[in-house]
């Protein structure tokens, strides 16, 4: 009797232990089930809107907005930028003036220079645009240099071709006999100078015929925009030289992004061509998304006032990142807009002159006149051609257009003549003199190639496999469960009956 008791105590124990075990496995279940549903259908979704929401989150990075990572690197590009120099030195200028020789030209430098640009006086518009300055310096940095600036350079005398200028536009007789005896009075009977390459390029000089210029000055209207004469002489650490610019931050439209809007409250050049003004070119630091996928797009550069048009020429590899290649062809100076009044030169040189109110004869053109009319080069000696030196690039990321390598190269030639009622240039030659080319260039370090490439090739590859996971073990999660409920249902306990 006490063993049928006991018995039936134990029986009464294990049907309580069992329903606690079915009610803790029906909550199990349940979450399990809930969970399974929740992973299964996040992953297909997720798997499904990754790449738009991906591309949403990259159009939100790229806009420039104040206190943004993107707006530290485009206030202060945090990668090095160079800019080489090449100076042209005249090695026989006594033969060309007397027995009319060829300029011979002997090529110098480079000489290079680390380069900083720091965004100034920058003030976010109501328009979606933003308004800026450019504070740009320079450093001489002797061991990427090919010669030292102390070196002595012959060159034309800048400051005789524009008194030449001058006086051709007031055409007297008395202001030429006036100019050629203060000339021989001050012993300047050259019109070229030897100076060094310092000087030359950043640090002028101070030259004699500015002051004769100031001495005709008291008979007839005559100015000479010049303090000290030096090809970029003024420009280290001034934030002038690039003007007022105003370009589009990309909010509302990021296809805008980095697109210029104005430069010194104009619209456009209005000294050119609707089709030559710089409406639809980029500042240069940032680029419309899709600019890597057109077949051409446009650059504003300051020093020419003008927009140069690269063409869609192939792709490449920079640090393991796929980039577009855009290469400036020889419509660039073909003359079609730049048309000074006294009509059109041969396609492949520009005259400054159009620039504002640049009254020098300067002319740009690409290094060595690369695909500029044959003409140009034959009038000299030294010049010698070649597409991997002195072909102006630049290399835009594939899917969102940041650059990855540049390389800015204009050539700058002054244009000479003889006058023959000024003794110092009545046997000079009609020519394009080159006086120096240089070269800005810019790299994407390895450190910031590496981030860009997570960003751009990493994460859109491998994260929607991550919700496919997902869903994979919501997938599984779910057929357990299933396969536990089905199994509940079926599963019957037997409990004896003591009676």
């Amino acid at each position: 009797m006490s063993h049928d008791i006991e018995e039936t105590e134990r029986l009464i124990t294990a049907k309580d232990e069992h329903k606690d075990s079915k009610c803790c496995g029906f909550w199990c279940q349940l979450v399990l089930s809930l969970l399974g549903i929740i992973f299964l259908f996040t992953g297909i979704i997720m798997a499904d809107l990754w790449p738009q929401i991906f591309n949403n989150i990259m159009k939100n990075k790229l806009e420039l907005e104040n206190n943004t990572l993107t707006y530290e690197y485009w206030k202060q590009i945090p990668a090095p930028l160079y800019m080489s120099v090449y100076l042209f030195n005249w090695t026989n200028p006594e033969a060309t003036l007397q027995t009319g020789d060829l300029p011979i030209l002997q090529q110098l430098g480079p000489y290079v220079f680390r380069e900083n640009r720091t965004k100034v006086n920058v003030t976010f518009n109501n328009n979606e645009t933003v308004t800026y300055m450019q504070l740009k310096s320079w450093k001489f940095d002797q061991s990427l240099s090919n010669g030292s600036l102390s070196d002595n350079v012959t060159t034309i005398n800048i400051v005789v071709n524009i008194l030449g200028e001058k006086l051709q536009a007031l055409n007297k007789h008395w202001i030429y006999v006036l100019t050629n005896y203060y000339l021989k009075l001050s012993n300047i009977n050259k019109p070229y100078v030897t100076r060094t390459a310092g000087e030359l390029i950043f640090d002028g000089y101070e030259d004699p015929l500015l002051d004769i210029a100031i001495k005709l000055k008291a008979f007839f209207p005559i100015d000479i925009p010049l303090k000290k004469v030096g090809w970029l002489y003024g420009m280290n650490m001034s934030t002038s030289s690039d003007g007022l610019i105003n370009m589009y931050t990309g909010k509302n439209d990021i296809e805008n992004v980095g697109l210029v809007h104005s430069v010194n409250y104009n619209t456009k050049l209005n000294v050119f061509k609707k089709d030559c003004s710089y409406s639809n070119a980029s500042a240069g630091d940032l680029w419309p998304e899709h600019t890597a996928m057109q077949p051409n797009m446009s650059i504003y550069i300051p020093g020419i006032c003008s927009a140069i048009t690269m063409l869609n020429n192939n792709y490449t590899y920079i640090n393991g990142i796929k980039g577009i290649e855009f290469v400036a062809g020889s419509d660039v100076f073909n003359n079609t807009c730049y048309c000074p009044t006294s009509g059109c030169l041969l396609p492949g040189v520009r005259p400054l002159s159009l620039c504002g109110d640049n009254a020098l004869p300067i002319f740009i053109s690409f290094p060595h006149f690369y695909l500029a009319d044959k003409s140009y080069r034959k009038s000299v000696i030294g010049m010698n051609p070649n597409r991997t030196l002195h072909e102006f690039k630049m290399i835009l990321e594939n899917d969102y257009s940041i650059p990855l390598e540049v390389y800015a190269r204009i050539q700058f030639n002054i244009k000479v003549k003889p006058i023959k009622e000024l003794k110092i240039l009545k046997n000079m030659p009609e020519i394009y003199l080159p006086v120096f080319w240089f070269s800005e260039s810019f790299k994407i370090p390895r450190n910031m190639s590496d981030q860009l490439l997570i960003v751009t090739n990493v994460l859109p590859m491998f994260v929607p496999y991550v919700w496919l996971v997902l869903a994979l073990s919501g997938c599984i999660m779910l057929v357990f469960s299933t396969y536990l409920w089905v199994s509940r249902k079926n599963e019957s306990f037997t409990i004896l009956d003591p009676m």
